[in-house]
């Protein structure tokens, strides 16, 4: 069966969990048709590795997310889809496998659990929402001497369209960009990230772009998990 298709039957299934698998090829279309979810949204994307990329892909197989009421589970590309509310931002939880990663780059076990931010207005402009997550051999050589803090969060954001540069307002570590290919220091890129992120205060942060973007404004975050936040630069 095509990847397109089977994300079209999870789709249909609206907040049912997931344990197809299947090779990836290319970024399905996202359905902002929501017919299934009724008067809520679907919420699809993917959960890949830290080190995964067009020349190596690495979905993270058997992570659970949970939020507005729905749940799915991913297979082994990664893969997800459930309905959530129409209103408002979805803080979903995701929940990292118990079972070893299957990337051969740096195996190992994703004991880190992360907060997935479900933003309406992304959604429905139709962008495919993308997260990463590292194993813990992994987060040991992260680059430019960074230690994770357990008592900070870690920020990882999604860039879709041109690359822009990212910030958030809270106090953190050196972040880094990834370019499509590798991770180097800096704050422009396909995806950045944020290390040791000061949690004091509200338990918020402001996101910005240059340029500005689809998907900006406050996020959550929270001591020892990784918050995923999507954008679409304008």
């Amino acid at each position: 069966m095509r990847p397109l298709a089977c994300v079209l039957l999870i789709t249909a299934c609206g907040g049912c969990g997931d344990d197809g698998g299947g090779a990836v090829d290319a970024t399905p279309v996202v359905d902002i048709d929501n017919a299934s979810c009724g008067d809520q949204l679907n919420f699809t994307g993917e959960l890949v590795d830290w080190d995964s990329s067009a020349a190596s892909f690495c979905g993270v197989n058997g992570a659970t997310f949970n939020g507005g009421g729905g749940m799915s589970n991913t297979p082994p590309n990664g893969r997800f889809a459930f309905c959530i509310p129409r209103s408002g931002v979805t803080n979903v939880t995701i929940t990292p496998p118990g079972s070893m990663s299957g990337c051969s780059s740096m195996p190992g076990t994703y004991t880190m659990g992360a907060i997935g931010v479900a933003n309406p207005a992304t959604i429905l402009a139709g962008t495919f929402w993308s997260g990463r997550i590292f194993t813990m051999q992994r987060a040991a050589t992260l680059g430019a001497g960074i230690t994770i803090d357990p008592a900070k969060a870690q920020v990882i954001v999604h860039v879709e369209g041109q690359q822009r540069g990212v910030a958030i307002l809270a106090t953190h570590g050196t972040a880094q960009a990834f370019n499509g290919t590798t991770w180097a220091a800096g704050e422009v890129g396909k995806d950045v990230y944020f290390p040791n992120v000061d949690v004091a205060g509200t338990g918020t942060t402001m996101l910005t772009v240059v340029g500005g973007a689809v998907g900006t404004g406050p996020i959550m975050i929270a001591p020892n998990k990784i918050t995923l936040v999507n954008v679409l630069a304008q």
